[in-house]
């Protein structure tokens, strides 16, 4: 029990180390403002002077994107890294995925069965699921990824989105053996799934890599790295795994199994590992790259006007957390007015062209799944700039001019768009009366500091895991292991466990805008700043392609636009 503990542990600091790399890539590349170009003039690698190579069959002969360096693993059992979706996007297929409004459809199951309770899930993978060495997906192969990934020597950062299977929970942390956990393969082309209680959004889960297969033949906890391993590593997906150059690059090659081959345009997609921005842009000029996802806001804007600069939607939401636990941010006046004394538009600008006001925390381009809507259209607004109810609420709490408190400290991690916008922050709770003191700290520092409840104002930023709001709201959930204030309001809880078995989801839609109203506006445990979109450069000449409606663009299907 005690082992179990400390890999659980390990998982979560691994999911931080995840979280960072994510705000590295999504955000430092989005909104960076100090990297300075000189001479760019807007043609990167599209338009006349595209570098993008056909067949005579129109396919393309490869495709070149820029990507964080190495940081994780390939295995969906694993999966610890944001570039490593790459590689499951690619090379794995689920039993569903999302199409371009982010709505399930069928993948590696053709169809699934759900009985009335929506405890029962039973998933039919399709006859012609073929690896990439020709052999047959199994029902085992996706069993095989669970299994794995509940070993708690794993570390997988996924795991926790397993334990809505009854059992998995106490298998991972050795009360039973894995048996007894609901995964049944009844058949090779037949798994079905037993959960603790009905849950709304299973197959949203479903979409996750440790649901991902991994093949039985080579993927083992005693075969390591077989996941590096071109020879090893076999996809059921549009591609497979051609090769890997640590520290370079990774290459995934078309696989002639895939049950849609024909719909494979893109016969070779690179991923060159690239961390300097300065060099990406550079490279996506001169045509080394095709593709520069997150581009900074300056080389961004360098396009403007340009075909190569492509806006993509990501439901993101950055904020900061209110330490609830001391004074006095455990006066919930108090919260309201640091709350309330901000202009998120004049935080919004400071950090870039892409960014958007946030008074929600569900990412505010988030799609409600009844018809569309963005979340932060179907939401109140919550949090209205009011200075002077910000000022009372201050002096209701015994703290008139912001006379009497204690020094305040915002901490954020040491990021160079993050200075600017604690020094807009701090002026703008000037207004309210209050010095705020500004510390900038290492992101390893500041997540044990964090953790361990000793910061006041904490800068915090979630990514949709998957497509449904409670992959934000389930992270204040009384006991969830990312809520490191220890927050619990019963209230909040009931509507989140109700909408979890509600299986209308125009009611469930209700209820969750109640519960994210606790959250953010009568507790005020937490502030929402601003959202972000992605600035993609990406080759004028290329089409086709789509993105997933989180953070993912599928290639496969890419080709160069017809000009007659």
């Amino acid at each position: 029990m005690l082992k179990a503990n400390f890999a659980w542990a390990d998982v979560q600091t691994r999911r931080e180390e995840t979280l960072m790399k994510k705000t590295r890539k999504m955000v430092a590349v989005l909104l960076s403002t100090v990297v300075a170009i000189g001479g760019l003039t807007g043609c990167g690698g599209g338009g006349s002077s595209s570098t993008i190579q056909t067949n005579d069959k129109g396919e393309i002969t490869e495709l070149v994107e820029a990507v964080q360096p190495e940081s994780g693993e390939y295995d969906p059992a694993g999966a610890a890294a944001y570039e490593y979706f790459s590689v499951q996007t690619e090379c794995y297929e689920g039993f569903v995925s999302y199409d371009e409004d982010g709505q399930i459809q069928p993948a590696a199951a053709d169809h699934w069965d759900v009985n009335d309770e929506a405890t029962e899930y039973t998933f039919y993978i399709r006859d012609d699921e073929k690896w990439s060495d020709g052999s047959d997906v199994t029902s085992a192969d996706f069993e095989n990824t669970m299994k794995r990934a509940l070993n708690p020597d794993n570390g997988s950062w996924y795991v926790d989105f397993l334990f809505v299977i009854k059992n998995a929970q106490k298998c991972f942390n050795g009360e039973c053996d894995f048996s007894d956990v609901g995964i049944e393969c009844i058949d090779d082309k037949t798994i079905k799934f037993t959960l603790e209680k009905p849950c709304s959004y299973f197959l949203d889960l479903c979409k996750l890599p440790t649901y991902m297969p991994s093949n039985c033949k080579y993927a083992r906890d005693d075969n390591k790295d077989w996941d590096m391993n071109p020879e090893q590593n076999l996809g059921n997906g549009p591609y497979h795994l051609s090769e890997h150059v640590d520290g370079d690059h990774v290459s995934f090659e078309k696989n002639e199994y895939y049950r849609d081959a024909d719909k494979v345009t893109v016969l070779k997609i690179t991923d060159k590992f690239m961390d300097d921005d300065q060099a990406k842009a550079s490279a996506y000029q001169t045509g080394e790259i095709n593709i520069l996802q997150g581009a900074p806001s300056d080389i961004a804007e360098s396009y403007e006007g340009k075909d190569d600069l492509r806006i993509r939607e990501v439901p993101q939401t950055n904020y900061i957390l209110f330490n609830i636990n001391e004074k006095p941010f455990d006066d919930v006046r108090v919260r309201q007015a640091f709350s309330l004394a901000l202009n998120r538009k004049d935080i919004a600008a400071v950090v870039g062209t892409a960014c958007e006001p946030a008074t929600t925390f569900v990412g505010k381009n988030y799609k409600s799944k009844t018809d569309g809507t963005k979340w932060s259209d179907l939401q109140d607004e919550l949090l209205e700039e009011n200075l002077e109810k910000a000022k009372q609420l201050l002096a209701d709490a015994g703290y008139p001019d912001g006379k009497g408190l204690p020094t305040i400290t915002y901490t954020y991690p040491a990021m160079s768009y993050e200075a600017n916008v604690a020094q807009v922050l701090q002026a703008e709770w000037k207004e309210l009366g209050v010095d705020v003191k500004l510390e900038a700290m290492e992101y390893e520092v500041y997540v044990d500091e964090r953790r361990s409840g000793k910061l006041q104002l904490a800068r915090m930023q979630w990514y949709a895991d998957y497509n449904d709001p409670t992959s934000w709201l389930k992270l204040y959930q009384t006991g969830n292991a990312q809520n490191d204030v220890n927050w619990s309001n019963a209230d909040y809880d009931k509507l989140i466990e109700e909408s979890d078995k509600n299986l209308d989801e125009a009611s469930r839609q209700e209820q969750l805008l109640a519960a994210e109203k606790i959250l953010v506006s009568d507790d005020t445990v937490i502030c929402p700043l601003f959202s972000t979109s992605n600035q993609d450069l990406i080759d004028s000449s290329l089409t086709g392609y789509y993105n997933d409606g989180l953070a993912y663009t599928f290639w496969y299907n890419a080709h160069i636009k017809d000009t007659k």
